[in-house]
């Protein structure tokens, strides 16, 4: 089992529960913008959710999401104010008492849920710069109180393309060697596919290559743009059946409008052999036309956002599962390249066929170029 499912605001338990039972994913990740600390009418607190994990044996993660606050617009505290995580202005790490009280708060926290130490850390633009020697000073202090935390890495896009200082940044992360790694790619826009570029994509894969070798790596909201690092020698991605689980968006963490609808469900099923989602209308046409091509891809849900779920992350547990049950980093990469390949065939006929807007271009082919370039590094 290589997924986790992260937080939502839209969090249904019992489907979490589930696809622990049916063995499609391995526990969940809790946060403070997602769940409440104090158990409301309608949501369980996060001690109560982790409690049922706990009780299937399930991964039980608390990600503080401390990089959260450094994002454009974060605003919705209407359930991070509950939890102890500061004792002055949240987000205020200007000294290193700072810094070592807060990461003692969240270590707190896991301790009464019973989760693993996950260090926070800082959201990164750049891998050289004084934020991103802030955010090693941080991992060192975490290391210091814990020797066996887990720490966090977090960078927007530009972070990940920063080539030698990204290097640079990672290989002195690396000699800290902690017990595992969460590594999170944050986004300007929390839609579908996500925009990832090839030069982020082989900086992502060079870090998790060299991480990889001491400790498991977990890929928050990685999913399918979350496949190259799992090539890469990553152990799990996150995703669910919101967009905010299957993407770090800087809108999932911005105030809320306290009249709005809170969004329609996504309810867009995959197709296993294109990697990537259909629109409803365009699966049910797609399936009406030629109902013999959608078997060969991979066949489609019934119906309805808890199908489409289920049936997303049994395709998304046997993609990974397949790719991280190879015998070497190799045998991992050309796997994965000769998925996007197929997939890149495939999608032209299926999108004249379903006059569908999105395709190759955007869900597999940076992708495909970000994983070559990674390649192309380790001499294959």
């Amino acid at each position: 089992m290589s997924l986790l499912i992260e937080d939502s605001p839209r969090n249904l338990l019992a489907w979490i529960q589930q696809a622990i039972r049916a063995g499609t994913c391995a526990g969940a990740v809790i946060n403070p913008f997602a769940s409440p600390w104090i158990s409301k009418q309608h949501r369980r607190s996060a001690g109560e959710m982790a409690e049922r994990l706990h009780s299937l044996g399930a991964e039980t993660w608390f990600d503080a999401t401390t990089h959260a606050l450094q994002m454009p617009g974060v605003g919705d505290f209407r359930y991070y104010n509950e939890y102890s995580l500061w004792s002055g202005n949240a987000g205020d790490l200007s000294t290193p008492a700072l810094m070592s009280d807060h990461i003692k708060r969240v270590y707190a926290v896991q301790d009464e849920i019973s989760a693993t130490h996950l260090a926070p850390t800082t959201l990164l633009h750049y891998a050289e710069s004084e934020t991103s020697l802030t955010a090693l000073e941080f991992a060192e202090e975490a290391l210091t109180i814990d020797p066996g935390t887990w720490l966090s890495i977090a960078g927007t896009a530009s972070f990940w393309a920063s080539g030698a200082a990204l290097d640079a940044h990672i290989a002195a992360l690396a000699q800290l060697m902690p017990q595992g790694w969460f590594i999170t790619t944050a986004r300007p826009l929390s839609v579908l596919p996500a925009e990832a570029q090839k030069d982020e994509i082989e900086g992502i894969c060079r870090s998790v290559r060299a991480l990889s070798e001491y400790a498991p790596i977990h890929v928050a909201y990685g999913d399918l743009a979350g496949l190259p690092a799992v090539a890469a020698g990553a152990t799990s991605i996150g995703t669910g059946w919101d967009q905010r689980q299957r993407i770090c968006g800087f809108g999932s963490f911005a105030g809320r409008d306290p009249d709005a609808d809170g969004g329609g469900w996504y309810k867009r099923p995959i197709l296993r052999a294109l990697l990537g989602h259909l629109k409803v209308g365009e699966a049910a046409f797609l399936n009406n036309r030629d109902p013999a091509r959608v078997r060969r891809l991979g066949s489609l849900p019934p119906s309805g956002p808890r199908e489409a779920f289920f049936h997303y992350i049994a395709v998304l547990n046997a993609v990974v599962d397949s790719i991280a049950s190879q015998p070497d980093y190799w045998h991992r990469y050309a796997l994965l390249v000769e998925l996007y390949e197929a997939a890149i065939i495939e999608w032209p006929v299926v999108q004249r066929i379903t006059s569908a807007r999105l395709g190759a271009d955007e869900w597999c082919t940076q992708l495909l170029d970000g994983l070559r370039a990674y390649g192309s590094g380790e001499g294959w």
